[in-house]
């Protein structure tokens, strides 16, 4: 790296998990990191911070997610998850049309016109059923750990209707099912198909278009990617990266601003 590179940071703070990305003046990522968040979204932040190796100097910095609020004072910017997801997809993704976004506590929708501008959003952060908290939860009580069920194969399971949308009685369903000895995958297939619909039904306001995109933690989860593909009628696209897309895209909104200056 050369000394007259400029470094740009970007840092999204979750219900869940933090994350930080290192760009340099040329948009490519040179550094990332996940980690789950500690006691207050400052901490999470002073976390992150400190990993940055020491010999990459900071040019500006953006905050995004659900800690901006109260981190924003700690970074040159601050910009809506809205808007970093989209940055962040559309960098890496030129030809997407659609983001679906679920995370630990909220999902959104994103549709893009073909101006490459946002062209709707919905977003749900009012009720937790539909959401990676809710999927961790649920997989307790039915015994399988996240890992196991991200990459679980329930492409032969026949899910059974969960008909509350609510994560209270939806739990109490579960433990029905639990008490009548239904099969975990069924189970798990169901609450999957669960996320997917509350996500399609919230979708559908904004009108989605193909090629779609994945980010956000529960993007990891084969079971809720698999679902979701059957109600769009779609591939659903997503990379190893895809949990990055919100910092990612801080990062270029800070070079974004920098440069405007």
């Amino acid at each position: 790296m050369e000394s007259s590179d400029k470094i740009f940071c970007g840092i999204d703070i979750g219900s869940r998990t933090g994350k930080i990305v290192l760009i340099n003046n040329k948009k490519e990522m040179i550094f990332s990191e996940i980690i789950k968040t500690v006691a207050s979204a400052v901490k999470t932040y002073a976390r992150l911070i400190e990993l940055i190796p020491e010999n990459l100097k900071i040019t500006a910095s953006a905050v995004t997610g659900y800690g901006r609020e109260s981190t924003k004072t700690l970074t040159n910017f601050s910009a809506t998850e809205i808007t970093c997801h989209y940055l962040g997809v559309l960098h890496s993704h030129p030809e997407i049309k659609t983001i679906i976004d679920i995370g630990g506590q909220d999902s959104k929708v994103i549709t893009i016109d073909n101006h490459e501008r946002i062209k709707d959003f919905a977003m749900n952060d009012r009720c937790a059923a539909g959401t990676g908290r809710f999927l961790e939860v649920m997989m307790e009580r039915i015994g399988f750990s996240i890992e196991e069920f991200a990459n679980l194969d329930i492409s032969e399971v026949e899910p059974v209707k969960i008909n509350s949308t609510c994560t209270v009685f939806a739990e109490s369903e579960v433990i029905s099912m639990v008490s009548r000895d239904v099969p975990q995958e069924v189970i798990a297939s169901s609450l999957a198909r669960m996320v997917a619909a509350n996500t399609f039904f919230m979708a559908r306001k904004t009108r989605p278009e193909a090629p779609l995109f994945m980010s956000g933690g529960v993007s990891r989860l084969k079971p809720v990617r698999f679902h979701l593909e059957k109600l769009f009628g779609s591939e659903i696209k997503t990379d190893k990266f895809s949990q990055l897309m919100g910092a990612l895209g801080a990062a270029l909104f800070a070079m974004k601003e920098t440069e405007k200056k």
